[in-house]
């Protein structure tokens, strides 16, 4: 495979210290039987170890030029299948799972909404990410790193920066730092209005340098002082911004929206 040349359209960098992988794999703690789906297998780094383990592992692979160096590298492994997709459209048979991905930056939002989406079947999930994305997925209130990303993440995972990987590691060297996140679904959680939540989390943050009053009252609501009435029900001060709030806070919002009849809401 020597020929391959990563390709940038793909956000393709390929880990190659092995010291790495058999840190990652560690983390993961495959067992024999453990179903696993892969998120973009590239050139087996970790699928190979995965599949030495016993686990039964599902490759998941859009660059169709690295399809026959898969099969050909696991031949030897009745335990793993590839598969020739894109992941945001594969659709597991299965349950009890657990998700592992080198993730490019421009698909880990997809990949952590088809994971929420999904929670109830997923036992854990293991990203590596570029660092600044680690860093918003695991940020807690009061961070500048404090998101939508974040929120919508920690609403039904527990998110845990394990640890992060120099740029020296992957073939081409990226020119950012990496980081290996583990989501577990936390359990039984269910929101009551999970679309109004989502377009109140979205509001909030739309304009950072602004209060979340002024987001609100641009973006949802027209009368200023329903909304500061909404804020201090919450023990909100008027002044306070989005990235200041805490989840079950937004939350609250969201209801007092409902109970209030402020917003037209469909179920």
């Amino acid at each position: 495979m020597a020929s391959y040349r990563a390709k940038k359209r793909f956000g393709q960098n390929f880990l190659k210290s092995q010291d790495v992988i058999q840190k990652i794999i560690d983390a993961i703690n495959p067992r024999q039987g453990s179903r696993i789906i892969e998120i973009g297998a590239g050139r087996g780094a970790i699928t190979l170890p995965l599949a030495e383990s016993q686990a039964i592992v599902t490759a998941i692979e859009f660059d169709n030029d690295l399809i026959g160096y898969l099969t050909k590298l696991l031949s030897k492994h009745p335990n793993v299948e590839i598969i020739h997709q894109d992941f945001l459209l594969y659709e597991p048979d299965f349950d009890n799972y657990i998700l592992v991905g080198n993730l490019p930056y421009n698909i880990t939002t997809p990949v952590i909404e088809w994971a929420c989406e999904r929670r109830n079947d997923i036992q854990s999930a293991f990203f590596m990410t570029q660092k600044e994305v680690a860093l918003r997925l695991s940020a807690k209130p009061g961070n500048k790193d404090w998101s939508p990303l974040a929120i919508f993440s920690q609403l039904y995972f527990d998110v845990e920066l394990l640890f992060d990987i120099s740029a020296k590691h992957f073939s081409p060297p990226p020119k950012v730092e990496s980081s290996i996140v583990k989501l577990v679904p936390k359990a039984d959680v269910e929101i009551e209005h999970p679309d109004l939540f989502e377009q109140v989390v979205r509001a909030s943050f739309s304009q950072r340098r602004k209060t979340l009053l002024n987001n609100l009252t641009r973006s949802l609501i027209e009368k200023s002082d329903e909304n500061i009435a909404i804020l201090a029900e919450c023990g909100l001060d008027e002044k306070v911004r989005a990235e200041q709030i805490s989840i079950e806070n937004f939350l609250k919002l969201t209801n007092l929206f409902v109970i209030r009849n402020i917003l037209p809401y469909k179920n």
